[in-house]
């Protein structure tokens, strides 16, 4: 009988850190020597979305990283909201043994001409039958602009027993 609480104590557990705890703190680089950001086009925005690894299998995780630049002179503020949904090839619908995933939102600041790397880490549970994670961000500057990414994570099927 008591392996039964402990079993869903360890499963919620699992679900905070991949939803909750694995989410890390925005970092900052240093820009270029030329003082002008990569990719800049006289604004500020997402650049980039991917995840490292790119594949993983159920019980593993993956790092997902935004990367966002601020080609003003000015200090940009705003918010990211990353939004991570299960994909399955039987289609619609939450797959078994997946949990659900809530949005995700951080206030940013951009500093001028600054590059700033996101990340957060998605931990698949052993038990999840999904073959896939789409996660989109998008960034929305107090200036009105609005920025969207999106990256996809493989998930391999667990070998048969």
């Amino acid at each position: 009988m008591p392996r039964r609480p402990l079993a869903l104590l360890t499963a919620a557990a699992a679900v905070a850190a991949a939803v909750l705890g694995a989410a890390l703190p925005a970092a900052a680089s240093t820009p270029p020597a030329t003082g002008t950001p990569p990719a800049c086009s006289g604004g500020a925005g997402l650049t980039g979305l991917s995840f490292d690894p790119a594949q993983i299998a159920p019980g593993q995780t993956s790092t997902a990283t935004a990367t966002a630049v601020n080609c003003t002179q000015t200090t940009q503020q705003g918010s990211e909201t990353w939004q991570a949904s299960w994909t399955s090839a039987a289609g619609t619908g939450l797959p078994a043994g997946c949990p659900v995933l809530d949005p995700l939102v951080r206030q940013v600041a951009l500093a001028p001409g600054a590059v700033v790397l996101t990340s957060t880490g998605y931990l698949v549970l052993p038990g999840c039958t999904a073959s896939g994670l789409h996660l989109t961000v998008t960034l929305r500057l107090t200036s009105g602009q609005v920025s969207v990414r999106a990256a996809d994570l493989a998930i391999l099927s667990p070998a048969p027993a």
